[in-house]
């Protein structure tokens, strides 16, 4: 597993979205790096971490991830990354400090009991599209990200040169779909005692705004900060206003 390291301070462990790589953290770097040592991971099959079979199984998946960071940090993950940082904090709460869910959702897809997330038949379709036109579906996602959003043909040139400059592995785009369908870390939000930050954006097109209503029903203690004008990359088109709500939550 590649994990870059650079900055100084406490130890930040940063988690990518589906499809993409550390190298998408770039906007946030420069504004965290004189305060925080950033762990900067590729999950396997993406970047430069390589893809082996059952790699992104969530149990082996996370026992990969206390294998190779550090045995205390604040952890920030986007969207899958957020998923997965909810489950590593839930795993090894000891290990968590304070928990940073960035256009993250612990149930991405809805259900019968979940409508504050991705329509589960909307989902479905293009994870069948993937399958037949693997360079579409990744282009289409990139639109979707950046939809309606302000700063939209910025955050849609940066994500669309991220995923062009290292294409994830066609396996761990399946795998990295299979947990965003099946994943809900629900109970584990509501189980958790780490202080835990959401940041959630206005336009989002894939984590509706209307989540905070139910995030604060499963723990009354999440902060929630919310960014108007921004999609579901706010930290590429509102990287200031992100570093702000970031640090200003580490270092309460």
């Amino acid at each position: 597993m590649f994990i870059k390291r650079v900055g100084q301070g406490p130890d930040l462990v940063m988690l990518h979205g589906w499809s993409m790589h550390s190298g998408v953290w770039h906007p946030l770097i420069e504004l965290l790096a004189d305060k925080f040592t950033l762990h900067l991971v590729d999950l396997p099959g993406h970047g430069q971490s390589d893809w082996q079979p059952e790699a992104l199984h969530i149990d082996q998946l996370l026992t990969k991830l206390a294998e190779n960071l550090p045995q205390t940090a604040h952890w920030l993950g986007w969207s899958l990354g957020g998923q997965l940082s909810l489950a590593f904090a839930s795993r090894y709460p000891q290990r968590v400090t304070k928990l940073i869910l960035l256009a993250a959702n612990p149930k991405f897809v809805t259900s019968d009991d979940w409508h504050c997330a991705m329509d589960a038949a909307v989902f479905a379709v293009f994870s069948g599209q993937l399958d037949h036109n693997q360079r579409e579906t990744l282009k289409r996602f990139v639109m979707l990200q950046a939809r309606g959003a302000q700063g939209s043909r910025e955050t849609i040139q940066l994500l669309a040169e991220q995923t062009a400059d290292n294409v994830a592995h066609p396996e761990a785009l399946k795998a990295g779909l299979d947990l965003l369908e099946i994943l809900d870390l629900r109970s584990a939000l509501r189980q958790l005692s780490q202080p835990v930050q959401y940041i959630l954006a206005e336009r989002d097109q894939l984590v509706p705004i209307s989540l905070a209503e139910s995030l604060a029903d499963l723990n009354s203690t999440i902060v929630i900060e919310r960014i108007a004008g921004a999609g579901h990359a706010p930290f590429i088109s509102h990287p200031q206003l992100c570093a702000e709500h970031i640090c200003g939550f580490l270092n309460d």
